[in-house]
């Protein structure tokens, strides 16, 4: 990623002077602009521009932007959309540098929409200037007091350490007022729109760059720039900022790629969950997971690992825990014998000793609470603690003070969780606030935001990613037309990179069948070989273990009428007859062109069992043999390979190697690349190698 794809938003998130462009008093917005920058006790001067008024309310107007005490470094463009281009031509002419768009009527809308648009952005590459949206609603720059956001915030608008960039500006005042109820406090908060200026990777590294900001939260509707979006959160990876991401229209409605079954198991959204997992980020369901899990990540301390110790104060609440632990990847810490010994000498005879920890009536003894919250995250083998409270009530009062405390007496982190969400009191506020710890509010979004946390900690521990970058072609692309291609045209291509195919020759005739596997050697396996039939053993195309000549003539004839009978209209380039290859454990493997973040590569069981359990994993590429092995290592069918039931551990050094070839492979067909996929890949016992046993590109 070059330097010169980035924009920097700073000059105007921090520009020093502002003036509102088309200033109204039948704006509704105007009086909420004025308002807040005045909250906000931003500055720098903020100037109102409109030939058509010498005054609104007790602010004087001028006529035009020459006509300003100085030029601003900002412009708030209040005008409908057909009239901004000759207001930025002007503006750029007088020296302003950036400019805020709210006005709808652009690229998301209809054919002259779609031309204004890119009117604006040849304007924007000739000027350089820098422009927030338009179709967005502005940004809040919090420490700064520049509140271009045109809808009431202010009083959920706390200083804190949370950086925002919503696709969405409608979403966010709801976002902020319940965020800021709980206790939130923001740097930056920015509503993109259209993105004609900096785009969402570039607010993302503005964010990373920025000190003050600690965690990050994304609403995306959609990527423009996968490529720079990898590039950021990479960014945010290293610098220790987690990132959480809500996506939405998120369905995959139509996918193009049901050609290969690579391409039905890795649409979009698949591969969106794949990019967070390799980079530590959170991908949450809703905006209030997006708020409680961005809260936890922003607010908490990173553990050193995955085990956690947790305090409850009901059994019901206690199953519970157990639930949502195993389905978010949250460990239960075993706590040791002395850690045991002392919990019981807390509260003797009473109380069963287990992690999660029932403290039953002892929760109301805060002193006794505390001293088993203690007791537990001071064990070695605790890498954080999760305690939970009912809600801040004054009436029976708890000392927000000894729970900071008990935070501030380890380096490990302690969250804090209520059972379920309330409406805030004031008295809950202070509560959270003082208590110097996250608390997440319900259980379900606790144990979320603790596993993305967990998650991030964990991926920052682990080995740099590689990132993308220009490599030269092994071998040149494959000079064959759009469409599908079976074994018989891409396996010597394949047997360049290394990747070993089971003896095979194409035969277009029964008697070009029966002269290979004469000169193949038997038994053999018959397969058609056709761009128009992808699933070959529904459409009764394969024929196995044909031991002579004459099993091998009535296997041709089978798949002669069954061909017929299924599949009529199908193109048959003819049959490929295969040596048989010995038996051993079936994988598939491929690598996917997805749309928005590029190859993608897969795997997982292979033959049938590849539609039957769909247990596969993915990655983005490129990768390392650590990722192609922990690819792997997280399939269901992991067992198998290893020693299992009296079977030998397979070569799982043959897989790896197997799929950093076909990830090469792929990735030197170029653009006119879609997919490709080797099923089965047979894999033998350790030091004996895999062999490919058929194999199916796809170009376009």
């Amino acid at each position: 990623m070059t330097k010169s794809l980035w924009r920097d938003p700073a000059p105007m998130l921090k520009a020093k002077s502002v003036a509102i462009l088309g200033a109204s008093p039948s704006s509704p917005w105007l009086p909420i602009f004025i308002e807040q920058f005045t909250q906000a006790k931003y500055r720098g001067p903020l100037w109102l521009v409109n030939p058509g008024y010498e005054k609104i309310g007790d602010m004087r107007c001028s006529p035009s932007i020459g006509d300003l005490p100085q030029i601003p470094e900002h412009l708030l463009v209040l005008l409908g959309a057909e009239r901004v281009l000759p207001a930025l031509e002007e503006a750029t002419a007088a020296g302003v540098k950036s400019a805020t768009l709210y006005s709808i009527g652009w690229g998301e809308s209809d054919h002259a929409g779609k031309e204004r648009e890119r009117a604006l952005r040849a304007l924007i590459g000739r000027t350089g200037l820098l422009v927030c949206g338009p179709n967005g609603l502005g940004s809040a720059s919090v420490r700064e007091g520049l509140i271009a956001y045109p809808l009431r915030v202010m009083q959920w608008l706390h200083p804190g350490n949370i950086g925002v960039v919503f696709q969405s500006g409608a979403m966010l005042q709801p976002f902020l007022r319940c965020a800021g109820e709980r206790g939130a406090g923001f740097t930056y908060i920015i509503s993109c729109g259209n993105e004609c200026g900096p785009d969402l990777p570039d607010y993302v590294r503005f964010l990373v760059d920025d000190p003050e900001t600690r965690a990050i939260a994304l609403l995306i509707e959609g990527v423009r720039y996968p490529d720079k979006f990898r590039a950021a959160l990479d960014m945010a990876r290293s610098a220790g900022k987690p990132v959480a991401v809500l996506k939405v229209s998120r369905s995959d409605r139509s996918q193009a790629s049901t050609l290969t079954h690579t391409g039905a198991l890795a649409g979009s959204q698949r591969v969106l969950e794949v990019l967070c997992r390799q980079y530590g980020v959170a991908l949450v369901d809703g905006l209030d997971q997006l708020i409680e899990s961005v809260r936890v990540l922003a607010g908490a301390r990173r553990p050193a690992g995955r085990r956690a110790a947790m305090l409850v104060y009901s059994g019901s609440l206690r199953s519970q825990l157990l639930d949502q632990c195993a389905e978010r990847g949250v460990e239960l810490a075993v706590l040791s014998p002395k850690t045991i010994e002392k919990l019981a000498a807390i509260a003797p005879l009473d109380l069963r000793i287990q992690n999660p920890l029932d403290c039953g009536h002892h929760w109301t003894r805060q002193q006794t609470y505390l001293d088993f919250a203690q007791t537990m995250i001071e064990d070695p083998g605790v890498d954080l603690l999760y305690i939970e409270k009912e809600a801040p009530n004054p009436v029976r009062r708890r000392s927000a003070a000894a729970v900071a405390a008990l935070a501030a007496g380890t380096d490990k982190p302690v969250i804090g969780a209520f059972d379920l969400p309330f409406s805030m009191t004031p008295y809950a506020q202070t509560f959270i606030s003082e208590s110097n710890i996250p608390f997440a509010f319900g259980i379900d979004r606790a144990t979320a935001a603790i596993g993305h946390l967990m998650d991030f900690s964990e991926c920052q521990r682990a080995a740099q990613i590689p990132r993308p970058a220009p490599v030269a072609r092994a071998l040149p692309a494959l000079s064959l037309p759009a469409g599908v291609h079976g074994a018989g045209a891409i396996g010597d291509a394949l047997a360049g990179y290394g990747i070993r195919l089971a003896p095979q020759q194409l035969a277009r005739s029964e008697d070009e069948a029966v002269s290979a596997a004469a000169a193949l050697g038997y038994p053999v396996a018959l397969k058609i070989e056709s761009p128009d039939i992808s699933h070959k053993s529904e459409a009764g195309g394969v024929r196995l273990d044909l031991a002579d000549a004459n099993a091998l003539r009535q296997a041709w004839r089978d798949v002669q009428r069954q061909i017929t009978d299924r599949a009529p209209a199908a193109r048959v380039a003819g049959m490929l007859v295969a040596r048989m290859a010995a038996p051993g454990l079936e994988m598939s493997i491929g690598v996917q062109r997805d749309a928005q973040f590029g190859l993608t590569l897969m795997a997982g069981l292979g033959g049938i069992w590849i539609e039957v359990f769909a247990d596969v994993s993915l990655r983005l590429l490129p990768i390392d043999d650590a990722q192609a092995q922990s690819m792997l290592a997280e399939l269901k069918a992991a067992p198998l390979l290893g020693s299992f039931r009296g079977t030998p551990a397979r070569d799982v050094k043959a897989i790896v190697g197997a799929m950093r070839a076909l990830a090469r492979f792929a990735a030197d067909q170029g653009d006119r690349f879609a997919s490709v996929e080797i099923n089965p890949l047979i894999v033998y016992a350790e030091g004996d190698g895999a062999t490919a046993v058929d194999a199916r590109l796809v170009l376009t």
